[in-house]
C-alpha cells in the first residue's frame, strides 16, 4: 500500500462553492499531483463518503452551513480515519478558532504556495504512517507465523535464558503435564530432570553454553512430569536469539508420544471445547484479517464485546457444572442470532466477541440489540433455581487508524465496562469523537464554561479506589479520584479534562472542590469506620496558592476532622519542577498533622534524589512500571529498585495500576507495602471495600 494509488491523489473537499473547490484542485494539480476529487457540503453524504471510500487528503472550507471544520474533524475521529485535514479560512483573523480542533494545518484561501507546501508535507507524513502500519502488520504476521509453527509442532519446544524457561509451546506443556505456560514460566529446566540425571544434564549443558557458536548438542535423560511420573527423552540444545537476547532453544522428543490426525489437531486448536465456537486465538486471527482489510481501504467493520452480567455470582449460585451448561446454551443462542458474514467467538469465560462487517453505526447498533435481546429473553431453570440472564455489550470500530487488534479489543472492553457500570443489560459504544472533542476539539472558552458550570452545579463526582496492605501496617486507605459528569450520564476521567483546567488556571478551584467534598464524605464515613483515610491529589497551582494551607486547616476544623485522616500527594515531576513551593507546602501540611506522598515515583531523571530532597511519608511507584510487570523484566528491575530505595529511606511504598494476579504475587514477593489497581478493586462511588476480609 502506498500513499496514493498509482500516483493519484484522492482528494475530498468540503466546500459549498464549486468555483472555489476547482481553484483548490487546480492549485494541487499545478504542484504535480494527479487529483481525483469529490466535493461535498452535506453531513450525511460526507459521512458516507468517509466511511465507504479511501482518501488521501481533506480540504475543509470555513463557512460551510451545517459542516463546520470542528464538526468535520470530529466526524473523522469518530470514524477512526487517518486522514490529514487542512482547513481553508477566509482571512488571517479566522485562524485562531481552529488551532485546537485537531486539523493538520490552517491556510488562508488564495495562499496557493502555502497550500501546496502543507499538502505535500501531509501526504509525505501519511505515506510514512501507512508504511509504518503495513510494516507493523507484516512483522506481526511474521511473528504469528513463527509462533504458529512452534505451537503446531509435534515436538516439544522451549526457549531458556540462564537455565530458566521463557517460552514453551503446547506440545511441551502436554509432554510434561502442565496446563498453562505460566506454570513453567521462570521454572529452571533442571526441575524437570530426574535427580539421577542432574549431573549428566548439567555437564552437557555447561559445555554447550560455554561455546556460543557450537552446533546443536543432544543428551538423553530421564524427565519428570508434573504428576511425578517420569519418561526417557532425547533433549537437543541449540543457540538462538529471542527479542535480541541470547538464549537456548530446547527440543525434547519422547519416543512414546503418539500422533494425532492433523485435521483433528486443527479443530482442537481453533475451537473452544465447551461451545464449539472459535476460541480466543482463532478469533483474534479473524479480527486481524478484518483489521487488515480495513487498513487496505476495503471497508470498515465493528466489534461487539459481549459480557454476561453478574456471571460470577451465577456460577457461585449454581455451581461450575451447571454454569458450563448455561455458557453452552448462550453460545447456541448467539449462533442462532448470527447473520451471514458475521464472526462469533468465545473470548473468555463469560465473554463473547462478534465481528460485524459493516461501517454503518445504525446497522451495527441493530445487530447489537438483536444479540442483547437474545440473551435478555433467555431464562434457565437450573437445580430448581430460575436464572435470568442479561449481558452488556461494548462496540468499537475496526478502521485504518487502529494500530493493532489489541486497541480494538481494548476499546470494546472499555465500552462494555461503561455499560456494566451504568447498570448492565445495555449497549455502549466507544466514542472516539467525544474523547477527541474533550482532548482538543473544544475551544478554551467552551471548556471554561463547562468546568465553571461543573463547579457551580456540582457536576463533578468523586470515585474511590481502595489501597490494600501487603506488608505495611493494616490501614483503610482510599485514593480519591475525580470524574466529570457529562450529558447522557457519561463519566469522564480526570485525565481527559485536567489539561484544559490547568491551562485555564482553574485547578486550584477544582482542588478545593475535591478536598471540600472529600472531607465532607470522610468526616461522615469515619463515624462508623474511624480508621478510614483518604489520599487526595494536589495540583501545581495549589502549591503556588498562598492561602491554600490556611484554607485547608480551616476546612478540616469546620468538619472536626483530624488532619491525620488525609494524605495529600503530588506527582514527582511537579514537586521537583516546583521544589521550593513543594517543600513549603509539605512542611506546613505535616506541621498541621497531615501526611504527604509522591505519586508517579520513578518518572524523574534522577528519582533517587527525590527522597533526599522531599520529606514525604509515602511513595507511589509509577504505574507504567507496575502494569503487567510480570511479563517485563526491565519493569520488574525498576520496581524492585524503587522498593529497596524507599525501605532504605524509611518510607512506605505503594504500587499502583496492579492489573493481574501475577503482578500482585510478584509485588508481594518483592516486599511492597501497599497495592492499588483494577485487579484488586475498580474505582467506585461507594466506600464499601471490606478491608477486614482482605485475603490478598
Amino acid at each position: 500500500m502506498v500513499a496514493r494509488a498509482e500516483g493519484i491523489l484522492r482528494l475530498l473537499i468540503v466546500d459549498n462553492s464549486l468555483t472555489d473547490a476547482e481553484a483548490v484542485i487546480n492549485t494541487l494539480r499545478s504542484a504535480g499531483h494527479a487529483v481525483r476529487a469529490a466535493r461535498e457540503d452535506r453531513p450525511a453524504e460526507l459521512e458516507q463518503l468517509l466511511a465507504t471510500q479511501t482518501w488521501d487528503l481533506m480540504i475543509c472550507r470555513e463557512g460551510v452551513p451545517s459542516l463546520s471544520p470542528i464538526d468535520v474533524v470530529s466526524l473523522m475521529h469518530r470514524l477512526g480515519k487517518d486522514l490529514p485535514c487542512i482547513i481553508v479560512v477566509n482571512d488571517k483573523d479566522s485562524e485562531e478558532q481552529f488551532y485546537d480542533c485537531g486539523a493538520q494545518d490552517i491556510v488562508v484561501f488564495g495562499d496557493n504556495r502555502r497550500l501546496q507546501f502543507a499538502a505535500n508535507r501531509e501526504l509525505k507524513n501519511l505515506y510514512i504512517r501507512r508504511l509504518g502500519r503495513r510494516n507493523e502488520r507484516a512483522l506481526r504476521e511474521s511473528e504469528k507465523r513463527s509462533r504458529a509453527l512452534l505451537e503446531s509442532s509435534r515436538d516439544a519446544v522451549a526457549y531458556m535464558h540462564e537455565g530458566m524457561h521463557i517460552y514453551v509451546n503446547q506440545a511441551y506443556l502436554n509432554l510434561f503435564g502442565y496446563e498453562e505456560p505460566e506454570d513453567v514460566d521462570g521454572l529452571p529446566m533442571l526441575d524437570l530432570i530426574s535427580a539421577d540425571d542432574h549431573h549428566k544434564f548439567k555437564a552437557v549443558f555447561r559445555d554447550f553454553a560455554e561455546q556460543s557458536e557450537s552446533a546443536p548438542v543432544t543428551v538423553v535423560a530421564n524427565c519428570v512430569r508434573a504428576d511425578g511420573t517420569s519418561f526417557n527423552a532425547k533433549i537437543e540444545f541449540s543457540h538462538a536469539r529471542v527479542e535480541g537476547e541470547d538464549c537456548t532453544q530446547v527440543v525434547i522428543r519422547d519416543d512414546a508420544s503418539f500422533s494425532v490426525d492433523d485435521s483433528q489437531l486443527k479443530l482442537l486448536r481453533d475451537h473452544d471445547l465447551l461451545t464449539g465456537l472459535y476460541n480466543r486465538k482463532r478469533f483474534v486471527d479473524e479480527l486481524e484479517k478484518t483489521a487488515f482489510q480495513a487498513a487496505e481501504g476495503n471497508g470498515d467493520a465493528e466489534l461487539l464485546y459481549l459480557v454476561l452480567d453478574d456471571f460470577q455470582a451465577i456460577k457461585e449460585q449454581v455451581g461450575l457444572g451447571t454454569s458450563d451448561v448455561i455458557i453452552k446454551s448462550v453460545a447456541d443462542l448467539l449462533r442462532k442470532t448470527l447473520k451471514e458474514g458475521e464472526t462469533l467467538g468465545r473470548y473468555g469465560d463469560q465473554v463473547f466477541t462478534i465481528i460485524i462487517p459493516s461501517h454503518d453505526d445504525n446497522v451495527v447498533d441493530g445487530r447489537a440489540n438483536a444479540y442483547l435481546k437474545a440473551i435478555d429473553d433467555y431464562v434457565s431453570h437450573a437445580n430448581g433455581k430460575t436464572i435470568d440472564l442479561h449481558c452488556s455489550i461494548g462496540i468499537s470500530r475496526i478502521s485504518e487508524n487502529q494500530a493493532s487488534v489489541e486497541s480494538v479489543l481494548e476499546n470494546a472492553d472499555k465500552a462494555c465496562t461503561k455499560a456494566q457500570r451504568a447498570g448492565g443489560n445495555q449497549i455502549a459504544r466507544h466514542q472516539a469523537q467525544l474523547e477527541s472533542e474533550q482532548s482538543g476539539a473544544q475551544t478554551s472558552e467552551q471548556w471554561q464554561k463547562r468546568l465553571t458550570k461543573a463547579l457551580q452545579e456540582n457536576k463533578f463526582l468523586l470515585h474511590f479506589q481502595p489501597i490494600v496492605s501487603l506488608h505495611g501496617d493494616e490501614q483503610e486507605f482510599y485514593e480519591v479520584l475525580l470524574r466529570l459528569e457529562l450529558i447522557e450520564g457519561r463519566m469522564t476521567p480526570a485525565e481527559e479534562f485536567i489539561q484544559h483546567a490547568h491551562g485555564l488556571k482553574m485547578m486550584a478551584d477544582i482542588d478545593k472542590w475535591v478536598i471540600r467534598t472529600a472531607i465532607e464524605t470522610l468526616s461522615e464515613h469515619r463515624h462508623q469506620f474511624p480508621r478510614t483515610r483518604f489520599f487526595i491529589k494536589l495540583s501545581e497551582q495549589s502549591l503556588h496558592a498562598a492561602e491554600f494551607v490556611d484554607w485547608l486547616v480551616a476546612t478540616l476544623d469546620a468538619h472536626k476532622l483530624n488532619a491525620n485522616a488525609v494524605i495529600f500527594e503530588v506527582s514527582e515531576t511537579i514537586a521537583l519542577d516546583n521544589l521550593d513551593q513543594a517543600r513549603e507546602v509539605i512542611g506546613k501540611l505535616k506541621q498541621n498533622g497531615c501526611e504527604f506522598g509522591l505519586e508517579h515515583f520513578g518518572s524523574g531523571v534522577d528519582f533517587s534524589n527525590s527522597l533526599n530532597t522531599l520529606d514525604v511519608d509515602y511513595v507511589k511507584i509509577n504505574g507504567a512500571f507496575v502494569e503487567n510487570m510480570a511479563h517485563d523484566s526491565e519493569n520488574q528491575a525498576a520496581v524492585k529498585a524503587i522498593i529497596e530505595m524507599t525501605k532504605q529511606a524509611g518510607k512506605r511504598c505503594i504500587a499502583e495500576f496492579v492489573s493481574d494476579a501475577n503482578s500482585l504475587a510478584l509485588l508481594w514477593r518483592l516486599g511492597v507495602d501497599y497495592a492499588q489497581g483494577y485487579y484488586i478493586h475498580e474505582p467506585s462511588e461507594k466506600l464499601d471495600y471490606d478491608f477486614e476480609d482482605d485475603d490478598l
